[in-house]
C-alpha cells in the first residue's frame, strides 16, 4: 500500500511574503465533501495530484482507490474551498481521464490532520 502525507499537523506554508499562510483545523465554517471520481483515474498519478490541489486550498483529507477503479477524495476545510476542489477536480485538467464525479456535502468531522493518499 503507498501511503504518502504532506502538511503535517499544525504545519502551515508560508505564503511570498514569509507569513503564514491558510486556515486549518475544522470550525463552525467547515464543511467536508465527499467525491467519488470515475474514469482512467488510477495509475495516473490522480490521487497524489488531488492531494496537491488540496493543500494548495489548505484543506485536509483523504485520497484513496477503491476496488472498483474510482478514486474516493475526502475533504474538510471552509465550504468555498471544498467547492473549488470540485470545480478542479471536474475541470478535464486532471490527470488520466475523469468520466464522472458523484459528490456530497456533510458537517466537517475534524477527522483529518493532514492530507494522506492511499
Amino acid at each position: 500500500m503507498d501511503r504518502r502525507t504532506a502538511l503535517p499537523a499544525g504545519t502551515l506554508p508560508r505564503d511570498g511574503c514569509g507569513d503564514y499562510a491558510g486556515r486549518m483545523g475544522v470550525d463552525s465554517d467547515s464543511t467536508r465533501l465527499t467525491a467519488v471520481v470515475s474514469g482512467m483515474v488510477q495509475g495516473v498519478g490522480f490521487r497524489y495530484w488531488a492531494m496537491d490541489q488540496a493543500n494548495g486550498l489548505r484543506l485536509t483529507g483523504s485520497a484513496s482507490n477503491r476496488a472498483d477503479g474510482t478514486v474516493r477524495v475526502v475533504v474538510e476545510g471552509v465550504r468555498d474551498d471544498c467547492e473549488d476542489l470540485l470545480a478542479r477536480l471536474r475541470s478535464g485538467r486532471t490527470p488520466g481521464t475523469v468520466e464522472d464525479v458523484r459528490s456530497e456535502f456533510s458537517d466537517a468531522t475534524g477527522q483529518f490532520t493532514g492530507f494522506t493518499v492511499s
